[in-house]
């Protein structure tokens, strides 16, 4: 008696496959036009940025100067000096790509890019206007492109933007690791303490802090550039992934269904999914796979869930998502 082994699949019907997923990867990537213009837009901003950088370094080594002139023999001066920042120390120090660009996530109708502005201390509302007043003149020596130069408080960045098509928009979030730091007031108060001097202190500190800006969006910006450089070290050399995102990216943007994985989750959903088969997967299995371990039912309530490998607390990235939404896109999937 012989046995049937069920019927194994044809490296046609893969190739199938393969050529449907390209197809519609083809159809979603950007034209070289819009690449182009990306690319034009964030090279000239990010030169325009270490020109200001330069500028502010100027204006502070010679005010630094006029001041230690005027007030030479002062004993304050002396103590003051101790604490000056030392020459090289900018007050901005670099600036980083995140987000689609960094990852090459992009797709057609992508119209919002992002950068990272590192700053030696915490960014404050003067530090951000400061830049968007000086950021146009900038720009001005570098392109005859016209560019709208905005600054939002409330979102902690400076948004740049193209008047011609296509219309791109690029966020600059300020941030510093300065903002990492949480400050500790449970020091325990001696009885004989002077109060009134300890009350002026917090209240330099924190008419000082209302300057800051958003932390929230500032402890974002920082995250955002942990991801960019986990994607690049695990994601952009994976085999089929970014394709694979691409087209899943799309499916969010036309899914209304799975518009919550949208992002960061996706991300590593995909990279989970994918580095964890022990061979080289070609764009059809690598997008089978992603989706079988979706339906699994990873997403459910009570499943294993998403560990985010950037945070050092444990976090899951899925923690927001109803029961509903999940049991929506577990289906769908």
């Amino acid at each position: 008696m012989s046995l049937s082994l069920p019927p194994q699949r044809s490296f046609r019907s893969f190739a199938n496959d393969d050529r449907h997923v390209m197809a519609k990867h083809a159809s979603i990537y950007p034209a070289p036009e819009e690449l182009e213009a990306v690319q034009t837009l964030v090279s000239t901003v990010e030169g325009a940025l270490k020109k200001v950088s330069d500028w502010m370094d100027g204006l502070n080594k010679s005010s630094g100067k006029t001041s230690a002139s005027s007030e030479a023999g002062d004993k304050a001066v002396e103590e003051d000096a101790a604490e000056t920042k030392p020459d090289g120390t900018s007050v901005l120090c670099g600036v980083t790509r995140v987000g689609l660009v960094a990852k090459g996530l992009l797709i057609k109708g992508d119209m919002d890019l992002e950068l990272v502005l590192m700053c030696r201390e915490k960014p404050t509302k003067l530090l951000l206007y400061t830049i968007s007043a000086n950021l146009p003149l900038q720009i001005q020596t570098m392109t005859e492109d016209k560019y709208e130069v905005r600054s939002s408080v409330p979102e902690a960045a400076i948004q740049v933007c193209s008047t011609k098509d296509p219309q791109l928009t690029l966020k600059i979030t300020l941030s510093s690791l300065a903002m990492r730091e949480e400050h500790s007031t449970t020091e325990e108060e001696e009885g004989d303490q002077d109060v009134h001097t300890e009350k002026q202190r917090d209240d330099k500190e924190e008419e000082k802090e209302k300057d800051v800006l958003d932390r929230h969006r500032c402890r974002a910006a920082l995250a955002s550039l942990r991801h960019a450089k986990w994607f690049q070290a695990r994601v952009t050399d994976l085999k089929s992934c970014v394709i694979i995102l691409r087209i899943l990216r799309d499916m969010c943007n036309r899914l209304p269904v799975w518009q919550p994985l949208k992002g960061w989750p996706l991300e590593l959903i995909c990279e989970k999914a994918i580095a964890t088969c022990n061979r080289p997967l070609g764009p059809g299995e690598a997008l089978r796979r992603v989706m079988e371990c979706i339906a699994s039912g990873i997403l459910l309530p009570g499943g294993p869930g998403v560990h985010d490998p950037c945070e050092r607390e444990p976090t899951d990235v899925l923690s927001d998502l109803s029961a509903q939404q999940a049991d929506a896109i577990t289906h769908s999937a």
